[in-house]
């Protein structure tokens, strides 16, 4: 037997409730970075461990060996009497759901679900005990869906996942409000920011406050948790990049992702400030024009261009219209 589930926290979790069988951690931020069609696990791991790598969170060949055993762990299954599937409700395990179903569906091997409304790794043992039990045989349906969701996701034009969107997901009970949370990271159309972005602004609304309590509100601010915080010091370094910054340090400082000899601890308790800029896109005076290309799933963003928007009010993904309008600066002079 053996156990897939999100990540290292889960997973330790669920060894220590003395589940029968190895765990293997999924460990990717799918929500993060591009993770684009067409390509078989192999390619796709390395991209995304380029992907890691760049972001500071792992070095390139740490990176690539822990895709690759990842990889060669789920292949081998194919020998074992079943894999149990762990993952919780959040955007961040969906997806990882639903990958790990179009590819474990493949194998000669028993499929079974675990799939609760909680977060597994603080979960006391006994709960993990009893959701073991409670394990369900993955049905045709789920694989259907997972598959049609992991195209999705991956496709370069977003309105497919809306287009899921508007079939009946209730075979994958949480997978609906998840995918309905990554098209809200788009940016909206009523001021070019995401709504993690906009969270994040609204955290230091008030006046300056440290990365520890930012991220904090931002999580607050979420019914189902699944953003780190290293790509939420990822989305402030975004933010605050030149020109017209949105956010710096208290000192004036740019906000830098993860890099040698920056981590989360190191900027824990540093405060962060919002910009004229920051206050005038956070109050509807101007729009925000993101500095950086950035991926969603298969969608590419380029910096300066309006791309694929969210409409709030409509609750629909639009396509944007070229280069983007007002700059911050131009606003709050």
């Amino acid at each position: 037997m053996l156990h897939v589930t999100n990540g290292d926290h889960a997973a330790d979790a669920i060894r220590a409730a003395g589940a029968p069988g190895p765990v293997l951690p999924w460990r990717d931020v799918l929500h993060d970075g591009p993770v684009p069609a067409g390509l078989p696990l192999a390619e796709l791991s390395r991209i995304r461990a380029e992907f890691i790598a760049s972001r500071g969170w792992a070095s390139p060949e740490d990176a690539e060996r822990s895709f690759r055993e990842r990889d060669d762990a789920l292949a081998a299954a194919r020998d074992e009497d079943e894999v149990v599937l762990w993952f919780e409700h959040d955007l961040y395990d969906q997806l990882q759901l639903v990958q790990v179903l179009d590819e474990a569906a493949r194998l000669p091997v028993r499929l079974t679900l675990i799939n609760p409304a909680q977060y597994l790794g603080p979960s006391a043992p006994e709960q993990l005990r009893a959701l073991f039990h409670l394990r369900a045989p993955v049905t045709p349906a789920q694989t259907a869906l997972a598959r049609a969701a992991w195209e999705a996701f991956r496709a370069p034009d977003p309105r497919g996942i809306q287009s899921l969107l508007e079939t009946d997901t209730s075979a994958l009970q949480h997978l609906g409000s998840a995918l309905r949370r990554h098209l809200q990271q788009f940016p909206w159309t009523t001021d070019g920011l995401s709504r993690t972005e906009r969270q994040a602004l609204r955290s230091l609304a008030d006046g300056p406050g440290s990365f520890a309590e930012a991220f904090a509100a931002n999580q607050a601010r979420e019914s189902a948790i699944f953003l780190g915080d290293s790509s939420f010091l990822g989305v402030l370094a975004d933010l605050g990049a030149d020109p017209d910054p949105l956010v710096t340090w208290d000192d004036g400082a740019p906000v830098r992702a993860l890099a040698p000899g920056v981590t989360i601890a190191s900027v824990a308790d540093h405060r962060l400030t919002l910009t004229d800029n920051g206050r005038a896109v956070l109050e509807g005076r101007a729009a925000w024009a993101p500095r950086t290309d950035r991926w969603l799933g298969g969608v590419h963003l380029r910096a300066g261009e309006s791309g694929w928007r969210w409409n709030d009010d409509t609750g629909q993904i639009e396509a944007g219209t070229g280069r983007t309008g007002e700059s911050a600066s131009a606003a709050s002079a």
